[in-house]
């Protein structure tokens, strides 16, 4: 588009001085307890997009939607063949 100029801005719901207060926290953290963070962020995102899967199939048993979970962390046509 010619002439338009697009910014983009970070969406946050996040206050500034709650994301400065967050910052400092993570900060202060020492490396194993930043990677422990990390590691329950990570599962919980998983879990949360397995859910949204068995929602929107609720007739697929377990073992399919961890099955599609898992194809969904692939790029188009990158998932290994035994998934």
């Amino acid at each position: 588009m010619r002439g338009t100029i697009l910014i983009i801005m970070p969406m946050s719901d996040t206050s500034p001085h709650i994301q400065a207060m967050q910052d400092r926290i993570v900060m202060a953290m020492t490396g194993e307890q930043r990677l422990l963070l990390a590691l329950e962020l990570s599962r919980v995102t998983h879990a949360l997009a397995k859910q949204g899967i068995q929602d929107r199939h609720p007739e697929w048993p377990a073992e399919k939607v961890k099955r599609e979970f898992l194809r969904s962390l692939f790029p188009s046509g990158g998932a290994p063949s035994g998934l």
